[in-house]
């Protein structure tokens, strides 16, 4: 029997450990399943803190940062227009600083540094203080880069203020684009921290604000050397790989850390600024309440352990007691009373327990509510207007800049309200609830929605609104969270510029000054105004089609070789031109090209003055007030000039004639011939005199042929050599094969005799060398500005005739004036050799230079023009003696003593001569004698009739009556007069009897 009961005991104990254990073995997996559960729950709600957490802060940086930005443009747009009004005032400067700092506490400082890097203006800048920022990196970097933007620096000490600071800088430009210094302000580290102090992210948390490099720019909690910290990288692996990979925001747990613990991380870029906000919270912060429930757990499961392993002994107990007698039964009884009596007392200090864990639990939601209320009043301190809605646009809660704006006094009214509710418009609620559902449903943040907003005051703003999704711990959008900044005054300023951009249009339109603008790249007109259509001939369109490369007028004007220099150097140069445009028109104009950059591409702007009222004016001026004496000069010999092609021509028409005649009368061997030779020498160089004369007044006309300029210089050689002083050598330097010119030899000719002897007359009676050299060379459009009578001569090829000398040489004061009319340094000189050298070049088209230095000598440079082709031959006259004719001639002159002469010279070549002394006795005298008179020759000067208006006269009686006209200006000049009248021949002022002969005979014989 007693065997039984110990198997029965036995079995007993064995079933009842079993079914303990599996029951224990249960409930451990439950309460290890729930600590699992429950610590997942607490990680996701760390996550979501931290994100949370992290998108605030970054918002309210942000918008810090936004309005510092909105002040240094307003400092940068004012010091921009005040220098294009004539410079910075201190007193306006230092005045819209001070009020702009004024509404931004937040700033440490705000100043302005000009382009040199001086602090000129600015708040907290103490009197007669001289720093200068020019070497900080943000301040090269904006004068090197003009669309830098807004820079935030990395932290620096401060220059004044002696603390860690943020720089945040913008450029200043000068209205023509270039740098005129940096507008500036400063956040002090410390007021960064301060504004992270109030968020709590436990013992061991971190907040780190870092750069555009992921280096730190500060930490909060503060360490023992903040300075060393600045510019610190991560150590995670985590977070270094999502910052390479360009990931802008993220939360992860951080399995090591700068202090080798692991943290949860989330980080979030700044929204467009180059600067990242981070929290790092330590497991044993965020897990603190959870390690208290795994804890109560765990005594709860214990508990229950302990309480089922007893249970089943006190079952195993009673049931042994049962098969014992009843005292045991009795016994066991009492001693179940007490084992019960003292699971009471357990059981009363384990609801003890439980009642200081909920003292803990209340405390932590107290501090829950304290967190919450600090990021409330965190909301409502930014100037940014806060709200968040649910899936339904239902408004959930907004801060009080928010709340005002809608026209509510506290921000908890604003709950169950939607936008149709608020003063918006409707059409502004129906498109807030279009971008709340597009937001929802991309789950996608959507940046930057400009839009007006009416205000509960009645105003309208315009705003900047960034809108960005709400998810719970599972990931599911559960509503919208919306920032908006009140840009108002930023879309006024933008408004202003483009309305003083649109009255800069209208300047340039109504602008009476010519503007082009070129693209610098590829040269086409981007750009035209009226003014310029008008001026250069075309219109607005034609002038849009051209490019400036491509325009003949530039290149003959130098305009274009300019222009490649102003976009290479970027420096403004000016030019002023005479020349016709591509349309034809002739302009005279003063021009401007300047370079200028648009997006970095180099453009040429082009600005014409017509200078042609005020060149003319300018010439009146000088020739009047400057050069009056000039000017007579001229005008005397212009009359001198006329003068002398009629009255001296007369004189030495007498005395050459006479000369002539009496040398055909008196016997070869007598003295007297030497006498008359000489008479004859000198009416000859009187006559050459006048022509000089001629030519430089450009009356007279020269017999253009194709000549060998050296083989004319070499005719002259016998002539030179006598026209020298003894002791001075004549050298010659001749390049073979040169080409022809085409000009008037007997011109030429004077032009090298007068400067030989010149040239001798510089040397004097010292010993010394003069050069005759021809020769070709190349002309640039350089060389040839530098000349005499540039006159816009083509570039090129120009044969030269050279004249240098070893003499005193030239005054650098007088070169200017060798060419002036009466102007000499010689006693003797009459001032017209080298006037008439002026005047025949120019009539040549060609040009002169002059070299000289005082002791060493002189060179002229003649630039002549060359032609194609081969100099015409020139064959010296025949002289067959004196032609003899027969008939009656008609000689007409108010001369007596040419008439006389004449009649001599007539009579003897065989004729009869009838003489008038004017044009109206020549007439007569021809219509009585009309059957008898072979030829008629008139003067072109006469009184009563001249011989334009004799001549017509004796044509209408005679249509077929030769005519011979005699005057003292040239052969081309009068001929111009009588072009097909009919007039049989003409014959120059002074002129032989062999001479008249030759032209009778060419009349009368045909």
């Amino acid at each position: 029997m007693q065997s039984k009961r110990n198997r029965a005991a036995r079995a007993l104990v064995a079933c009842t450990v079993g079914v303990v254990l599996v029951v224990n073995l249960f409930v451990v997996a439950i309460g290890g399943m729930t600590l699992l559960q429950s610590r997942d729950q607490y990680q996701k709600a760390a996550e979501t803190q931290a994100y949370n957490l992290t998108q605030t802060l970054a918002y309210g940086i942000a918008g810090v940062i936004d309005t510092a930005d909105v002040a240094l443009m307003s400092v940068a747009d004012e010091a921009k227009r005040q220098l294009g009004n004539g410079g910075l005032s201190a007193a306006s400067m230092n005045a819209i600083l001070i009020r702009q700092h004024t509404r931004l506490p937040t700033l440490d400082s705000l100043r302005f540094a000009d382009a040199a890097g001086n602090i000129a203006y600015g708040t907290g800048v103490p009197p007669g203080a001289t720093k200068s920022i020019s070497e900080r990196e943000y301040f090269i970097r904006l004068r090197q880069d003009r669309n830098a933007g807004l820079v935030i620096s990395k932290p620096v000490l401060g220059l004044i203020s002696g603390k860690w600071v943020v720089i945040l800088a913008r450029r200043v430009e000068a209205p023509d684009g270039s740098f005129a210094g940096v507008a500036y302000c400063a956040i002090e580290l410390d007021k960064i921290r301060n504004m992270l102090t109030s968020i709590d992210v436990g013992q061991s948390g971190r907040i780190t604000l870092r750069d555009e490099s992921f280096g730190v720019i500060l930490r909060q909690p503060r360490g023992d050397n903040p300075a060393a910290e600045i510019g610190r990288k991560p150590t995670s692996p985590e977070m270094l790989s999502r910052f390479k990979s360009g990931v802008q925001s993220d939360t992860f747990f951080a399995s090591r850390t700068a202090d080798g613990s692991p943290r949860l991380v989330s980080y979030r870029k700044l929204g467009r600024y180059p600067l990242y906000i981070s929290i790092a919270i330590s497991p044993d912060d965020y897990l603190v309440r959870w390690k208290r429930e795994a804890f109560q757990i765990l005594v709860l499961v214990a508990l229950f352990v302990v309480v089922t392993f007893a249970l089943s002994r006190l079952i195993f107990l009673r049931w042994c007691r049962q098969l014992q007698a009843e005292e045991e039964l009795r016994h066991a009884k009492e001693e179940l009373e007490l084992r019960v009596g003292k699971r009471t007392e357990e059981l009363h200090l384990a609801n003890e327990q439980l009642k200081v864990e909920l003292g803990v639990r209340v405390r932590v939601e107290e501090e829950l509510r304290m967190r919450r209320n600090m990021l409330a009043q965190i909301i409502d301190t930014i100037p940014q207007f806060v709200f968040w809605k649910d899936r339904d646009s239902i408004y959930l809660g907004c801060n009080l800049v928010f709340a005002r704006a809608a026209g509510l006094e506290k921000t908890e009214l604003i709950r169950g309200k939607s936008d149709y509710d608020l003063p918006w418009l409707r059409e502004e609620s129906d498109a807030y609830r279009n971008d709340d559902r597009s937001v929802m449903a991309s789950n996608r943040p959507k940046y930057h929605i400009i839009e007006q907003q009416l205000q509960a005051n009645g105003q309208r703003y315009w705003v900047d609104t960034t809108k960005v999704p709400l998810c719970d711990d599972t990931g599911a959008v559960i509503g919208v969270l919306g920032v908006y900044d009140n840009i108002t005054e930023k879309k006024a300023a933008e408004e202003a510029r483009d309305r003083a951009l649109a009255m800069v249009e209208s300047l340039l339109a109504s602008s009476p000054t010519a503007i082009l603008v070129y693209d610098g790249e590829t040269g086409a007109c981007v750009r035209a105004n009226q003014a310029a259509a008008d001026m250069i001939g075309g219109t607005v369109e034609q002038l849009l089609t051209q490019n400036f490369r491509c325009i003949p007028s530039w290149q003959t004007a130098g305009m274009l070789q300019l222009a490649e220099q102003v976009l290479a150097d970027g420096q403004t140069r000016s030019i002023e031109i005479t020349t016709p445009t591509s349309f034809g028109k002739a302009v005279q104009c003063e021009c401007f090209l300047s370079r200028f950059a648009v997006e970095g591409m180099y453009h040429l702007m082009f600005i014409a003055v017509d200078s042609t009222e005020r060149k003319r004016l300018e010439k009146e001026n000088r020739l009047i007030e400057a050069q009056m004496l000039h000017v007579q000069k001229l005008e005397s010999l212009g009359v001198l000039a006329g003068g002398i092609a009629h009255d001296f021509n007369n004189i030495l028409m007498v005395v050459l004639g006479n000369a002539d005649l009496a040398l055909m009368r008196v016997p070869a061997e007598s003295p007297a011939c030497e006498n008359l030779v000489q008479i004859e020498q000198a009416a000859s160089r009187a006559a050459d005199l006048a022509r000089q004369m001629l030519a430089y007044s450009g009356k007279g006309k020269f017999v253009i042929e194709k000549l060998d300029l050296t083989r004319i210089v070499q005719e002259m050689a016998q002539m030179l050599e006598v026209s020298i002083s003894k002791k001075v050598h004549l050298r010659y330097d001749f390049a073979p094969d040169l080409p022809p010119i085409s000009g008037d030899a007997t011109q030429l000719r004077q032009v090298i005799l007068n400067l030989v002897i010149n040239a001798s007359e510089a040397i004097g009676d010292r010993n010394g060398v003069i050069v005759v050299s021809t020769k070709r060379t190349e002309c640039d459009r350089a060389y040839l500005s530098e000349s005499w009578i540039d006159d816009s001569l083509p570039e090129g090829c120009y044969l030269v005739l050279e004249v240098s000398d070893t003499g005193c040489g030239i005054d650098r004061e007088i070169i200017p004036k060798i060419f002036d009319p009466f102007f000499t340094t010689k006693f003797t000189g009459r001032g017209l050799g080298m006037a008439a050298v002026l005047g025949i070049v120019r009539a040549h088209k060609g040009a002169i230079k002059i070299y000289s230095e005082m002791g060493k000598g002189s060179a002229f440079r003649l630039l002549l023009p060359f032609v194609s082709g081969t100099a015409d031959r020139q064959d010296a006259p025949v002289t067959d003696g004196i032609w003899q004719g027969s008939g009656t001639v008609l000689l007409a002159d108010d001369e007596e003593s040419i008439r006389y002469l004449g009649r001599d010279m007539l009579e003897a070549l065989g004729f009869e001569v009838l003489l008038a002394s004017d044009g109206r006795e020549a007439v007569e005298l021809y219509r009585s004698n009309m059957a008898r008179v072979v030829c008629v020759l008139l003067d072109l000067t006469m009184p009563n009739l001249d011989g334009e208006q004799t001549f017509r006269a004796l044509r209408s009686l005679k249509p077929d009556v030769k005519v011979i006209m005699s005057s003292g200006y040239n052969e081309q000049e009068v001929n111009m007069k009588f072009v097909g009248t009919g007039l049989s021949g003409f014959i120059q002022k002074p002129y032989k009897v062999v001479e008249m002969g030759r032209k009778l005979r060419e009349v009368l014989e045909g």
